[in-house]
C-alpha cells in the first residue's frame, strides 16, 4: 500500500512540475521593517525576511518603505483530543497564533494587535517519541509558513496602495 501511495504522489508531483506550477515563497514582505518580540522564535524573523533584490523592482521596495511590522507574540498550544493509557497513539489539536501590528512611516497604526491563527491535527506514536518530536517540529514549521502567507496577504493592501501612489 505505501508503494502505491508513493507512486501516486510522484505522479502528481510530476504533473504539477510539467504544467509549470511553482511554489511561491512563504512571504514577500521585502522592504517592510520586520521586528519580533522577545517571546518569538528567531526562526520566524528569518522566515519573514527575504533577501533584498530577489526579483522585485526598485520601485516596489521603495513603495513598501516606511511600513513596519511588529510580531508581538507567537503562541503554540497543543491539546489532547483522543488519549488513553494503553493506546499506541495520542491525537492532538495544535494551534499556532501570531499577534502583530503594522505601522506606516509616520507612526500611524494601520493594523493594531491583530491575531492570525492556524490549527492542525497531530498524531503522536507513543512508542516512537523521538520521531514524534521531529514530526511536531516539521508540523510547526508548516504552520509558521502558513501564518507567513496569511500575514503577507493581510499586509498586501497597504503594500499595493503605497505602490500605486
Amino acid at each position: 500500500m505505501p508503494l502505491i501511495q508513493a507512486v501516486i504522489q510522484a505522479f502528481l508531483l510530476l504533473m504539477l512540475l510539467g504544467c509549470g506550477y511553482q511554489l511561491s515563497p512563504p512571504s514577500s514582505l521585502q522592504g517592510v521593517a520586520v521586528s519580533v518580540g522577545s517571546s518569538v522564535d528567531p526562526a520566524v524573523l528569518r522566515l519573514l525576511q527575504l533577501p533584498v533584490g530577489a526579483g522585485r523592482a526598485e520601485a516596489d521596495s521603495d513603495a513598501a518603505a516606511g511600513l513596519s511590522l511588529m510580531l508581538h507574540e507567537e503562541i503554540y498550544q497543543k491539546f489532547p483530543i483522543a488519549a488513553a493509557a494503553f493506546d499506541e497513539t495520542t491525537e492532538f489539536e495544535v494551534a499556532l497564533r501570531w499577534v502583530f501590528s503594522v505601522k506606516d512611516g509616520g507612526g500611524d497604526i494601520l493594523i493594531d494587535a491583530e491575531r492570525l491563527t492556524v490549527t492542525a491535527h497531530l498524531t503522536r506514536h507513543n512508542q516512537r517519541l523521538v520521531a514524534a518530536s521531529e514530526t511536531e517540529a516539521v508540523l510547526q514549521a508548516q504552520l509558521r509558513a502558513e501564518l507567513a502567507r496569511q500575514l503577507r496577504d493581510r499586509v498586501q493592501p497597504w503594500l499595493t496602495a503605497r505602490g500605486s501612489k
